[in-house]
Order: structure tokens, then sequence, then C-alpha cells
């Protein structure tokens, strides 16, 4: 896994990133920046519900890890 990154260098490009607080252990989403979207003070917007975040929410936060392979996820590929 990547090592996590300070906010202040996440990317505010409307790409989903893994963002947690580190003061605070339940305060972890997918989150990406999008201001425009509610045009309020809270851009980073949560996957999958309407629940957004101020810009100092988040501590830390990393990228998606890439996709397995089809060759790495295949069982065959275990046995072999």
């Amino acid at each position: 896994m990547m090592s996590w990154r300070p906010m202040n260098r996440a990317p505010q490009d409307g790409r989903w990133i893994i963002a947690i607080d580190r003061h605070d252990p339940d305060r972890r989403a997918v989150i990406r920046w999008d201001p425009r979207r509610c045009g309020d003070a809270k851009p980073w917007h949560v996957a999958f519900c309407e629940h957004s975040y101020p810009q100092d929410a988040f501590t830390d936060w990393q990228p998606f890890p890439d996709c397995p392979s089809c060759a790495e996820a295949s069982p065959a590929a275990e046995a072999g």
C-alpha cells in the first residue's frame, strides 16, 4: 500500500482519492474535489452520497492502488 500524503498535496482535478483524519479515526472517506457542485465552503465531496466536507476536514490522502492485472487476479495464477 502507498504511504499517506498531506492533504495540501491532494489532487484538485476531480479524481477520487482515499482520505483520513489521523486525529479522528472514524473520519475516512472516498472523496473528490468539486467546489462547483454545491458552490459552498465544502469542496470535498463523498462518493455515493450528498455529504461534503470543508477543505480542512482531512489530514492525509492516498490515491487508489492500481488494479491487478488479469493474470494476477486469476486463481490459476495463484496455483501456478
